[in-house]
Protein backbone atom coordinates (compact mmCIF):
# COMPACT_ATOMS: atom_id res chain seq x y z
CA UNK A 1 0.00 0.00 0.00
CA UNK A 2 1.32 2.95 -1.11
CA UNK A 3 1.86 6.52 0.92
CA UNK A 4 -1.13 8.18 -0.99
CA UNK A 5 -3.53 5.64 -0.42
CA UNK A 6 -3.19 5.44 3.35
CA UNK A 7 -3.15 9.45 3.13
CA UNK A 8 -6.91 8.62 1.65
CA UNK A 9 -7.68 5.62 4.11
CA UNK A 10 -6.87 7.51 6.95
CA UNK A 11 -8.66 10.56 5.72
CA UNK A 12 -12.25 8.68 5.19
CA UNK A 13 -11.99 7.30 8.51
CA UNK A 14 -11.32 10.47 10.23
CA UNK A 15 -14.10 11.78 8.51
CA UNK A 16 -16.63 8.89 9.39
CA UNK A 17 -15.74 9.28 13.01
CA UNK A 18 -16.38 12.94 12.90
CA UNK A 19 -20.18 12.12 11.45
CA UNK A 20 -20.65 9.58 14.19
CA UNK A 21 -20.05 11.40 16.60
CA UNK A 22 -21.59 14.54 15.39
CA UNK A 23 -25.11 12.25 14.44
CA UNK A 24 -24.85 10.54 17.73
CA UNK A 25 -28.06 12.25 18.79
CA UNK A 26 -30.05 15.66 17.88
CA UNK A 27 -28.47 18.98 20.11
CA UNK A 28 -32.07 18.73 22.25
CA UNK A 29 -32.57 15.28 21.57
CA UNK A 30 -32.07 13.30 24.24
CA UNK A 31 -30.35 9.80 24.57
CA UNK A 32 -32.29 6.71 24.27
CA UNK A 33 -34.28 5.51 27.32
CA UNK A 34 -32.87 8.87 29.37
CA UNK A 35 -35.99 10.22 31.15
CA UNK A 36 -36.90 13.90 30.19
CA UNK A 37 -36.89 16.17 33.06
CA UNK A 38 -39.51 18.78 33.24
CA UNK A 39 -39.05 21.39 36.08
CA UNK A 40 -41.46 22.31 38.58
CA UNK A 41 -41.30 25.36 40.48
CA UNK A 42 -44.13 25.90 43.38
CA UNK A 43 -44.08 27.45 46.72
CA UNK A 44 -43.01 24.01 48.42
CA UNK A 45 -42.87 25.80 51.86
CA UNK A 46 -43.65 29.20 53.13
CA UNK A 47 -47.74 30.86 53.93
CA UNK A 48 -48.99 29.05 50.91
CA UNK A 49 -46.96 25.66 51.18
CA UNK A 50 -50.51 24.01 50.53
CA UNK A 51 -51.33 25.66 47.56
CA UNK A 52 -47.70 24.13 46.42
CA UNK A 53 -48.42 20.76 47.87
CA UNK A 54 -51.73 20.86 45.61
CA UNK A 55 -49.30 21.79 42.34
CA UNK A 56 -46.80 18.70 44.00
CA UNK A 57 -49.90 16.59 43.99
CA UNK A 58 -51.13 17.63 40.79
CA UNK A 59 -48.65 17.64 38.59
CA UNK A 60 -47.17 14.07 39.51
CA UNK A 61 -50.71 12.74 38.73
CA UNK A 62 -50.71 14.17 35.44
CA UNK A 63 -46.98 13.80 34.07
CA UNK A 64 -46.91 10.16 35.45
CA UNK A 65 -46.04 8.45 32.21
CA UNK A 66 -42.40 6.41 31.71
CA UNK A 67 -39.78 8.65 30.27
CA UNK A 68 -40.55 11.85 32.28
CA UNK A 69 -38.52 12.63 35.37
CA UNK A 70 -39.76 15.64 37.30
CA UNK A 71 -37.41 17.95 39.30
CA UNK A 72 -39.28 20.37 42.07
CA UNK A 73 -37.95 23.67 43.13
CA UNK A 74 -39.54 25.67 46.04
CA UNK A 75 -39.57 29.18 45.42
CA UNK A 76 -41.46 29.66 48.42
CA UNK A 77 -43.86 32.88 46.25
CA UNK A 78 -41.11 34.70 46.49
CA UNK A 79 -39.30 36.43 43.61
CA UNK A 80 -36.04 36.14 44.21
CA UNK A 81 -36.49 32.38 45.28
CA UNK A 82 -38.05 31.94 42.02
CA UNK A 83 -35.17 33.76 40.03
CA UNK A 84 -32.99 30.93 41.84
CA UNK A 85 -35.23 27.91 41.04
CA UNK A 86 -35.71 29.14 37.71
CA UNK A 87 -31.63 29.27 37.09
CA UNK A 88 -30.83 25.83 39.23
CA UNK A 89 -33.49 24.52 36.68
CA UNK A 90 -31.75 25.73 33.46
CA UNK A 91 -28.50 25.80 34.29
CA UNK A 92 -27.76 23.14 36.43
CA UNK A 93 -30.39 20.46 35.49
CA UNK A 94 -30.73 21.65 31.82
CA UNK A 95 -34.03 21.49 32.08
CA UNK A 96 -36.25 23.14 28.95
CA UNK A 97 -39.55 22.51 30.01
CA UNK A 98 -40.80 23.80 33.38
CA UNK A 99 -44.41 24.08 34.84
CA UNK A 100 -44.92 27.02 37.17
CA UNK A 101 -44.29 29.38 39.15
CA UNK A 102 -47.66 29.75 40.44
CA UNK A 103 -47.22 32.89 42.39
CA UNK A 104 -47.39 36.25 40.17
CA UNK A 105 -44.31 37.74 41.74
CA UNK A 106 -42.23 34.77 40.63
CA UNK A 107 -43.72 34.72 37.14
CA UNK A 108 -42.90 38.42 36.30
CA UNK A 109 -39.10 37.34 37.64
CA UNK A 110 -38.74 35.11 35.64
CA UNK A 111 -40.04 35.72 32.17
CA UNK A 112 -36.78 38.12 30.92
CA UNK A 113 -34.72 34.83 31.55
CA UNK A 114 -36.70 32.82 29.09
CA UNK A 115 -36.91 35.48 26.34
CA UNK A 116 -34.33 34.17 23.90
CA UNK A 117 -34.04 30.74 24.98
CA UNK A 118 -34.88 27.60 24.67
CA UNK A 119 -36.82 27.43 27.89
CA UNK A 120 -40.91 26.82 28.12
CA UNK A 121 -43.11 27.29 30.68
CA UNK A 122 -46.18 26.26 31.49
CA UNK A 123 -48.00 27.85 34.30
CA UNK A 124 -51.12 25.79 36.53
CA UNK A 125 -52.23 29.73 37.52
CA UNK A 126 -53.71 33.28 36.29
CA UNK A 127 -51.40 35.28 35.09
CA UNK A 128 -50.63 38.75 33.22
CA UNK A 129 -51.84 38.63 29.37
CA UNK A 130 -48.33 40.71 28.76
CA UNK A 131 -45.88 37.76 30.22
CA UNK A 132 -45.96 35.61 26.51
CA UNK A 133 -44.77 38.36 24.45
CA UNK A 134 -42.24 39.28 27.15
CA UNK A 135 -40.92 36.02 27.19
CA UNK A 136 -40.32 35.41 23.69
CA UNK A 137 -43.74 33.27 23.52
CA UNK A 138 -42.48 31.14 26.03
CA UNK A 139 -44.78 31.63 28.45
CA UNK A 140 -47.79 29.63 28.54
CA UNK A 141 -50.49 29.44 30.78
CA UNK A 142 -53.46 26.92 31.95
CA UNK A 143 -55.82 29.24 33.43
CA UNK A 144 -56.64 32.34 31.81
CA UNK A 145 -55.38 35.92 32.02
CA UNK A 146 -55.71 38.11 35.08
CA UNK A 147 -57.05 40.88 32.89
CA UNK A 148 -59.86 38.57 32.13
CA UNK A 149 -60.61 37.84 35.71
CA UNK A 150 -60.92 41.13 37.03
CA UNK A 151 -62.85 42.19 33.84
CA UNK A 152 -65.29 38.68 35.04
CA UNK A 153 -65.85 40.14 38.41
CA UNK A 154 -66.15 43.75 37.25
CA UNK A 155 -68.77 43.00 34.71
CA UNK A 156 -70.79 40.18 37.41
CA UNK A 157 -70.47 43.16 40.02
CA UNK A 158 -72.62 45.21 37.51
CA UNK A 159 -74.88 42.65 36.52
CA UNK A 160 -75.96 42.19 40.40
CA UNK A 161 -76.90 45.70 40.79
CA UNK A 162 -73.49 47.10 42.59
CA UNK A 163 -72.92 50.85 40.92
CA UNK A 164 -70.80 52.27 43.71
CA UNK A 165 -67.51 50.13 44.82
CA UNK A 166 -64.76 50.35 46.59
CA UNK A 167 -61.42 49.05 44.73
CA UNK A 168 -58.70 47.87 47.22
CA UNK A 169 -55.16 46.62 45.62
CA UNK A 170 -51.92 46.31 46.06
CA UNK A 171 -48.11 47.42 44.80
CA UNK A 172 -47.29 44.65 43.02
CA UNK A 173 -47.78 43.23 39.25
CA UNK A 174 -50.34 40.85 40.09
CA UNK A 175 -52.49 43.35 41.74
CA UNK A 176 -51.82 46.48 39.32
CA UNK A 177 -53.03 44.05 36.64
CA UNK A 178 -56.23 43.02 38.46
CA UNK A 179 -57.09 46.62 39.07
CA UNK A 180 -56.39 48.31 35.99
CA UNK A 181 -58.47 45.86 34.27
CA UNK A 182 -61.21 46.77 36.71
CA UNK A 183 -61.67 50.17 36.33
CA UNK A 184 -61.48 49.40 32.84
CA UNK A 185 -64.60 47.44 32.85
CA UNK A 186 -66.45 48.19 36.04
CA UNK A 187 -69.65 49.92 34.31
CA UNK A 188 -70.63 51.56 37.74
CA UNK A 189 -68.62 54.74 40.03
CA UNK A 190 -65.46 53.67 41.89
CA UNK A 191 -65.56 55.82 44.73
CA UNK A 192 -62.67 54.33 46.35
CA UNK A 193 -59.40 53.45 44.73
CA UNK A 194 -56.62 52.50 47.36
CA UNK A 195 -53.50 50.97 46.16
CA UNK A 196 -51.48 50.09 49.10
CA UNK A 197 -47.56 49.74 48.90
CA UNK A 198 -46.87 47.58 52.00
CA UNK A 199 -48.76 44.62 52.54
CA UNK A 200 -48.28 45.11 56.53
CA UNK A 201 -50.58 48.11 56.20
CA UNK A 202 -52.89 48.19 59.10
CA UNK A 203 -56.19 48.94 57.08
CA UNK A 204 -58.03 50.71 59.73
CA UNK A 205 -57.79 54.04 57.62
CA UNK A 206 -58.86 52.17 54.59
CA UNK A 207 -61.71 50.95 56.18
CA UNK A 208 -62.70 54.25 57.63
CA UNK A 209 -62.49 55.34 54.38
CA UNK A 210 -64.50 52.75 51.89
CA UNK A 211 -66.83 53.71 55.39
CA UNK A 212 -67.28 57.39 54.51
CA UNK A 213 -67.58 56.79 51.16
CA UNK A 214 -70.93 54.96 51.27
CA UNK A 215 -70.09 51.75 48.75
CA UNK A 216 -72.17 49.18 48.36
CA UNK A 217 -69.65 46.78 47.52
CA UNK A 218 -65.54 46.24 47.56
CA UNK A 219 -63.19 44.28 45.05
CA UNK A 220 -59.41 43.74 46.73
CA UNK A 221 -58.03 41.43 43.92
CA UNK A 222 -55.15 40.26 45.69
CA UNK A 223 -55.27 37.70 49.28
CA UNK A 224 -52.84 40.78 51.17
CA UNK A 225 -56.40 42.12 52.16
CA UNK A 226 -57.54 38.90 53.45
CA UNK A 227 -53.72 38.25 55.65
CA UNK A 228 -53.99 41.50 57.15
CA UNK A 229 -57.40 41.16 58.53
CA UNK A 230 -59.64 43.26 56.01
CA UNK A 231 -62.89 41.66 56.67
CA UNK A 232 -62.53 41.67 60.64
CA UNK A 233 -61.32 45.65 60.22
CA UNK A 234 -64.55 46.25 58.11
CA UNK A 235 -66.74 44.07 60.95
CA UNK A 236 -65.45 46.22 63.57
CA UNK A 237 -66.49 49.51 62.07
CA UNK A 238 -69.86 47.82 61.12
CA UNK A 239 -69.63 47.77 56.76
CA UNK A 240 -71.77 45.45 56.09
CA UNK A 241 -71.43 45.09 52.04
CA UNK A 242 -70.24 42.19 50.05
CA UNK A 243 -66.73 41.91 49.25
CA UNK A 244 -65.38 40.08 46.17
CA UNK A 245 -61.84 38.39 44.92
CA UNK A 246 -60.10 36.44 43.09
CA UNK A 247 -59.68 32.52 42.91
CA UNK A 248 -57.29 33.02 45.48
CA UNK A 249 -59.33 32.93 48.51
CA UNK A 250 -59.88 29.42 47.81
CA UNK A 251 -56.79 28.14 49.33
CA UNK A 252 -57.50 26.54 52.54
CA UNK A 253 -54.98 28.09 54.27
CA UNK A 254 -57.06 31.25 53.82
CA UNK A 255 -61.12 30.49 54.26
CA UNK A 256 -60.83 30.96 57.86
CA UNK A 257 -60.59 34.91 56.77
CA UNK A 258 -62.47 34.96 53.59
CA UNK A 259 -65.79 34.19 54.78
CA UNK A 260 -68.66 34.88 52.49
CA UNK A 261 -66.61 36.43 49.81
CA UNK A 262 -66.95 36.02 45.95
CA UNK A 263 -64.51 35.36 43.66
CA UNK A 264 -64.03 34.12 40.36
CA UNK A 265 -62.68 30.80 39.60
CA UNK A 266 -61.60 28.48 36.61
CA UNK A 267 -64.53 26.70 35.15
CA UNK A 268 -64.31 23.39 33.40
CA UNK A 269 -62.92 21.98 36.35
CA UNK A 270 -63.88 18.41 37.47
CA UNK A 271 -66.23 18.69 40.43
CA UNK A 272 -64.27 15.62 42.04
CA UNK A 273 -60.80 17.83 42.14
CA UNK A 274 -59.56 21.21 43.27
CA UNK A 275 -58.49 23.87 40.86
CA UNK A 276 -55.12 23.84 41.92
CA UNK A 277 -55.14 20.02 41.09
CA UNK A 278 -56.78 20.14 38.35
CA UNK A 279 -55.00 22.96 37.02
CA UNK A 280 -51.45 21.86 37.85
CA UNK A 281 -52.49 18.31 36.79
CA UNK A 282 -53.70 19.56 32.89
CA UNK A 283 -50.73 21.54 32.87
CA UNK A 284 -48.74 18.26 33.61
CA UNK A 285 -50.98 16.12 31.06
CA UNK A 286 -50.45 18.35 28.22
CA UNK A 287 -46.58 19.10 28.31
CA UNK A 288 -45.35 15.72 29.20
CA UNK A 289 -47.41 14.71 26.30
CA UNK A 290 -46.37 16.82 24.14
CA UNK A 291 -42.68 16.69 25.39
CA UNK A 292 -43.40 12.96 24.69
CA UNK A 293 -44.24 12.73 21.48
CA UNK A 294 -41.33 15.40 20.81
CA UNK A 295 -38.54 13.56 22.07
CA UNK A 296 -37.58 16.57 24.38
CA UNK A 297 -36.93 18.78 21.01
CA UNK A 298 -37.90 21.99 22.09
CA UNK A 299 -38.93 23.45 18.90
CA UNK A 300 -41.49 20.38 18.18
CA UNK A 301 -42.69 20.83 21.65
CA UNK A 302 -43.60 24.87 21.25
CA UNK A 303 -45.14 23.89 17.98
CA UNK A 304 -47.30 21.37 18.95
CA UNK A 305 -48.78 23.78 22.61
CA UNK A 306 -49.06 26.95 19.79
CA UNK A 307 -50.93 25.28 17.12
CA UNK A 308 -53.11 22.93 19.92
CA UNK A 309 -56.40 25.29 19.54
CA UNK A 310 -56.35 25.67 23.47
CA UNK A 311 -54.18 28.84 23.34
CA UNK A 312 -55.09 32.04 22.43
CA UNK A 313 -52.48 34.17 20.82
CA UNK A 314 -51.06 35.40 24.30
CA UNK A 315 -50.24 32.03 25.56
CA UNK A 316 -53.84 32.03 27.68
CA UNK A 317 -55.78 28.62 27.62
CA UNK A 318 -59.34 29.22 26.44
CA UNK A 319 -60.94 28.36 29.84
CA UNK A 320 -64.35 29.95 30.93
CA UNK A 321 -65.02 31.69 34.40
CA UNK A 322 -67.45 31.03 37.33
CA UNK A 323 -68.37 32.56 40.44
CA UNK A 324 -68.11 31.31 43.76
CA UNK A 325 -68.52 32.12 47.56
CA UNK A 326 -67.10 30.97 50.56
CA UNK A 327 -70.11 30.04 52.79
CA UNK A 328 -69.85 28.07 56.06
CA UNK A 329 -65.73 28.03 55.29
CA UNK A 330 -67.00 25.83 52.27
CA UNK A 331 -66.58 27.16 48.60
CA UNK A 332 -70.16 27.35 46.68
CA UNK A 333 -71.26 27.85 43.06
CA UNK A 334 -73.02 31.04 42.58
CA UNK A 335 -73.83 31.82 39.34
CA UNK A 336 -72.10 30.55 36.26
Amino acid sequence: MNKAVKIIIGVVVLVLLVWAVGTKSEPNEPEENTPIKIGIIAPLTGPVADYGEEIRKGVTAGASAAGIELVFEDDKCDPKEGVSAFKKLAEFDKVQFIIGPACGSSQEAIVPLLAGKEIMTVVPAAASSALYAQSGNNFFNIQYSLQDESKFVAEKMTALGYTKVALVSYGNAFSKAHADSFREHFAGTIAIDSVITDENTNLSTEVTKIKAAGVDAIYSPDISFFFAAGLTKLREQKVAVPVFSTYVVELPAVREVVADVMYSYPAEIADTEAAVFGLSKRAAELLSQAVLECKGVYSCVHDKLTTSGLFDPNGVYHRGIILKQIKNGVPTVITS
